[in-house]
């Protein structure tokens, strides 16, 4: 069962107490009126009906609003920002998030768990953990920080496409399809390789095509991306050490 904040629940009692009472004030108010302009007097019985009602609702109301009094309370500190949450059980394992800042308070066998800080090797931005944690991505740039593991504790892989993971390795963008009649693709492939229209129109002629080479990913991705806007198809292919 998810544990609840203690103000989430102090605030769902009142608002229902409030219901009720505002709901008993307007409706005895409106009996009020009746009885005073009672008239004929034949919306006499109405009038007192409404005033009975009104007053069951304020009693109801006044009853749910001393609810809030038999609401537990359980308040464990943030170990980042050291500001306190309230919450209405004790979390025996269950993690909870922090209400000031936001980051998850680890906690087992309902201790709170001190934290260590890292700074993440390619945005520099710091990064916390505890010994619940198995692995860490970086908050900023949704990389994979290395953490120290503890001896005979199981090493977690990571799912693939989960992070961000650099990619060092070089390619080769190799046109695939195009045609030499589409006058945008030769425009473009002039202006990227920096060629003549004879020899784009050549390229064209005999496909495939090795483009460029030793570019990396993200480059290759451009490029092919661009290409393929103008009616074209690239492949971006790894290229082998020597």
């Amino acid at each position: 069962m998810r544990i609840q904040r203690y103000s989430d629940v102090v605030e769902s009692i009142s608002e229902k107490a409030i219901y009720f009472v505002f709901g008993g004030i307007m409706l005895g108010a409106f009996g009020g009126l009746l009885l005073r302009y009672r008239g004929d007097g034949y919306l006499v019985p109405f009038a007192w009906l409404c005033m009975i009602t009104a007053l069951v609702l304020f009693c109801v109301g006044v009853y749910v609003l001393t609810r809030v009094t038999k609401v537990e309370s359980y308040t464990i500190d943030c170990p980042i920002c050291y500001e306190t949450n309230q919450l209405t059980s004790k979390p025996e394992n269950d993690d909870i998030t922090c209400i000031a800042c936001n980051h998850r308070i680890p906690i087992m066998n309902g201790a709170v768990l001190p934290v260590s800080q890292v700074q993440c090797g390619f945005c520099k931005s710091l990064n916390y953990y505890s010994e619940k944690t198995d692995l860490l991505i970086c908050e900023s740039c949704n990389r994979e920080i290395p953490i120290f593991q503890e001896d005979g504790k199981p090493t977690k892989q990571l799912p693939k496409g989960y992070a961000i993971v650099d990619d060092n390795s070089l390619y080769e963008l190799v046109l695939v399809e195009g045609s030499k009649t589409n006058e945008d693709l030769v425009k473009t492939l002039q202006s990227m390789l920096a060629l003549n229209r004879n020899q784009v129109r050549d390229i064209l002629d005999d496909l495939p095509q090795s483009l460029l080479q030793g570019i990396n990913h993200t480059k290759s991705e451009m490029l092919s991306a661009q290409i393929s806007i103008h009616g074209g198809k690239c492949e971006s292919r790894v290229m082998q050490n020597p």
